[in-house]
C-alpha cells in the first residue's frame, strides 16, 4: 500500500544533518498549494537552530499577500478584503466609498464580530431587518449588496459552500408620502416659479433645472457636462459622465456612466438649445469648460446642489420634490406622447434588457421624437 500524500500545505518529516563541521542543515518536503512537493532546507549554527529556523521559514512560505479566508474569518476582516479587491479590479471610486461606508458604519459594528462560519442566514436576516428599521429602506439594500460580494467572495476561497445572503427575504420599501415627480402638467408652473425667484437665479439654479426638465438626466450627468459634449447647431448633448465625490480625493468626474447605455447622444427640445446658445454666449470661461459649474467656475457638488434647493422648495411650494423627480416626470411625459418604452429608456439613458436594439443610429432617431414631445408638452424656454 502506497503512503498517503501529505495534505496541501503540510510538511513531511524534518531531517537534520551536519554538512560541514559548524554548520547544520534541517530539510523537509513541503506541499505547496499547486499540489507539488519542494524540498524546503534552511542552515544554522546547530541542530537545534537549523530545525527552529526551517520551522518558521514553513510559516511563512506561502503566506499570502492577501487575507486567508476560512471559516474562522472575522466578518470585518472579509469587508476588508472584499473592499480592497473592489479597489485592485478597478472598480468606480464612489461605488467603492458607497460599500466602505455601508461596511465601516453598519457591517461591522452589527455583525463584525461573527465569522464567516457563524454568517448563518438567519441571523443575517435579522441583521438586514433591524438595519431597514433603523437605517432605511436604502441602506438595508446597501448592505445586502455588500455582505452578498463579501460572502461570494468566501465562497470563492472555499470557506463556504453556499452563499447565505441568497435566502434573505426580500427588502420592503416603506410608501412616502413625499411627492417624488412633478405632473407633467405641472412642469411650465414650476419652472415659471423658477425662474421669477431671485435665490434661484442667485444660486444659478434656474436653468440647470430647465435642462433637467428638458433631459431628464441626472443631477450628476448634468453638472459633468461640457461644452465640447454640447452640438448647438445639431442641437444634442452628449451625457453619460458624471460629477462624484470620493472620500479622501475629493470631486471629480466619472467619465464611465452608471451603466452600459448612459453615455448617450440626445437630441434636445429647441427651446433647450436657445437657451444653451444664451448661456454660452454670457457665461465666464471656467477651467474644465462645464456648462454649469460652482459659482467659483469648479466643479459642482451634487449633494450641495440638492441642499440649495432644498432650502427653498418649501418656500417656492414644492416640498418633497428632489432634481431626481424630473426624470419621472420627463418618462410621463414621453409615455403620455406615445413614446415606446425602449424610446424612453434610450432618452434615459436607461439599460434596456435587448442589446439588439442598443443601436446608436436608433437611439439618436428616437431622441429627435422625445424632444419634439417634450417641446409640445411643457416648453423650457425662458420667453414660454
Amino acid at each position: 500500500m502506497s503512503r498517503p500524500r501529505n495534505p496541501v500545505g503540510t510538511h513531511g518529516v524534518v531531517n537534520v544533518q551536519e554538512v560541514t563541521p559548524g554548520k547544520w542543515r534541517a530539510r523537509t518536503l513541503y506541499r505547496f498549494q499547486d499540489g507539488k512537493r519542494r524540498q524546503v532546507e534552511r542552515f544554522s549554527v546547530s541542530s537545534a537552530k537549523a530545525s527552529h529556523a526551517l520551522k518558521v521559514a514553513l510559516t511563512a512560505i506561502e503566506a499570502p499577500s492577501h487575507l486567508a479566508i476560512t471559516k474562522r474569518t472575522k466578518l470585518a476582516d472579509l469587508a476588508d478584503a472584499y473592499l480592497q479587491l473592489k479597489v485592485d479590479t478597478g472598480r468606480a471610486p464612489r461605488t467603492v466609498s458607497t460599500y466602505r461606508h455601508n461596511a465601516d458604519t453598519i457591517i461591522k459594528p452589527g455583525i463584525g464580530q461573527l465569522t464567516v462560519g457563524e454568517a448563518t442566514t438567519m441571523r443575517l436576516q435579522r441583521f438586514i431587518t433591524e438595519t431597514s428599521s433603523k437605517h432605511g429602506h436604502g441602506s438595508a439594500k446597501g448592505c445586502r449588496s455588500v455582505l452578498s460580494g463579501m460572502l461570494a467572495l468566501a465562497v470563492r476561497n472555499d470557506a463556504l459552500t453556499t452563499n447565505p445572503v441568497v435566502g434573505i427575504a426580500g427588502i420592503e420599501r416603506k410608501r412616502s408620502r413625499a411627492a417624488t415627480a412633478l405632473g407633467v402638467d405641472q412642469v411650465p408652473a414650476f419652472l415659471a416659479t423658477v425662474r421669477a425667484d431671485a435665490e434661484m437665479q442667485r444660486l444659478d439654479l434656474v436653468e440647470l433645472w430647465e435642462f433637467m426638465a428638458s433631459t431628464g438626466c441626472r443631477i450628476g450627468e448634468a453638472l459633468a457636462l461640457r461644452w465640447e459634449f454640447v452640438d448647438l447647431d445639431a442641437a444634442t448633448v452628449t451625457l453619460g459622465p458624471s460629477v462624484s465625490r470620493v472620500k479622501g480625493q475629493g470631486l471629480f468626474i466619472h467619465e464611465s456612466g452608471k451603466t452600459a447605455t448612459s453615455e448617450r447622444t440626445s437630441v434636445v427640445p429647441a427651446d433647450l438649445v436657445t437657451m444653451l446658445q444664451a448661456r454660452y454666449l454670457a457665461q465666464p470661461e471656467n477651467e474644465l469648460s462645464l456648462v454649469f459649474p460652482s459659482m467659483l467656475g469648479k466643479l459642482r457638488d451634487t449633494s450641495n446642489t440638492e441642499s440649495d434647493w432644498r432650502d427653498n422648495r418649501d418656500r417656492l411650494g414644492y416640498p418633497g420634490f428632489t432634481s431626481h423627480g424630473f426624470r419621472k416626470t420627463v418618462a410621463t411625459a414621453l409615455d403620455a406622447a406615445g413614446l415606446s418604452a425602449r424610446d424612453i429608456a434610450d432618452y434615459l439613458g436607461h439599460k434596456h434588457p435587448s442589446m439588439t436594439q442598443d443601436v446608436y443610429m436608433a437611439r439618436n432617431t428616437q431622441s429627435a421624437k422625445a424632444a419634439a414631445a417634450l417641446t409640445s408638452m411643457f416648453g423650457v424656454s425662458s420667453g414660454s
